[in-house]
């Protein structure tokens, strides 16, 4: 019988085995299991307050949670020391089994209030990168920093260009082809004869401008995409022989999408990045939405209609 869906001959999935590809194993393989915490030995309550994950041959690590504040609102201040108690407990009855070596398996605990969950098979890059995903998933009293750092969502700078675009668009009407450009292009050097690959994605007429984002948790790629926008926009202005200003809007992240010290950090980069630029002649515009982004955009290109 012939189908839209198998091969015709001797093998029926010949259409699909040109697809397959092989996939290499996980750096890590192992197993994990949560760390429950009963409280009341009469109530069938369990909370989850930590990770442990083993590599195939037993040895293992853990996580246990040590801000216990959120446990407050259900047990109060006074039984919260209680329970602080049994995590020193559980942690000391961890570090036991491992000093012993142990496997996970075989793990005993000083109090029946303290248990291991099931275990399970993962693997992945390593047993910390692990061990810190599984951390921040399946622990649900983490604290209000650590969950801002579970949360955070990354945006590269596609993702931001598309916001501002979509502003723009509703603010510059048809204008907006006269300010956007392509992002990418390939210029060539008629001095050096060099070819050089430029990135920007503004280009109103005699100026030049990028579109960059800084919703990153990492300084160090905020830095980077900083550095790759004024190189490609100087390079440009250099072989276009641009006299206008040259200018970098940036979309960063909002104050209580990280933790305080994160943003502390990701602020240090853009104010020493905005005054590097700034010091070079460009216009730095930095926002944490996509509305008054486009709109200092509109009026940085407007002043050269």
């Amino acid at each position: 019988m012939n189908s839209i869906f198998l091969s015709s001959g001797s093998d029926p999935y010949a259409h699909l085995r040109t697809h397959v590809t092989a996939v290499s194993a996980a750096a890590f393989e192992g197993m994990w299991a949560t760390i429950e915490l009963q409280p009341d030995p009469f109530a069938r309550q369990r909370y989850t307050v930590g990770v442990a994950v083993a590599d195939l041959e037993g040895t293992f690590s853990f996580r246990l949670l040590d801000d216990l504040s959120q446990f407050e609102c259900l047990y109060g201040r006074d039984d919260v020391a209680v329970l602080r108690s049994l995590m020193e407990s559980a942690e000391h009855g961890l570090l036991r089994a491992r000093k012993m070596k142990l496997s996970l398996k075989d793990v005993q605990f000083d109090t029946n209030a303290v248990v291991l969950g099931d275990l399970w098979p993962t693997s992945g890059a390593s047993i910390d990168a692990l061990l810190s995903r599984l951390y921040a998933d399946v622990v649900p009293f983490l604290p209000k920093d650590e969950r801002k750092a579970r949360d955070f969502v990354t945006l590269d700078n596609a993702a931001v260009r598309r916001l501002v675009d979509d502003e723009l668009k509703r603010i510059a009407g048809l204008d907006f082809e006269r300010i956007s450009a392509e992002p990418q292009r390939a210029m060539l050097d008629r001095v050096t004869g060099e070819s050089h690959w430029l990135e920007f994605n503004l280009e109103p007429p005699g100026k030049a401008g990028n579109v960059i984002s800084a919703v990153y948790k990492t300084p160090d790629r905020i830095e980077l995409n900083f550095l790759r926008a004024s190189r490609d926009l100087a390079t440009y202005a250099r072989l276009k022989k641009l006299n206008e200003q040259l200018a970098v809007f940036v979309m960063t992240p909002t104050k209580e999408s990280m933790p305080a010290a994160d943003m502390e950090r990701v602020e240090n980069v853009l104010g020493e990045q905005s005054w590097n630029l700034e010091q070079q002649g460009f216009v730095v515009s930095a926002h944490d939405s996509a509305p008054p982004l486009a709109r200092d955009v509109w009026e940085w290109a407007g002043e050269a209609a």
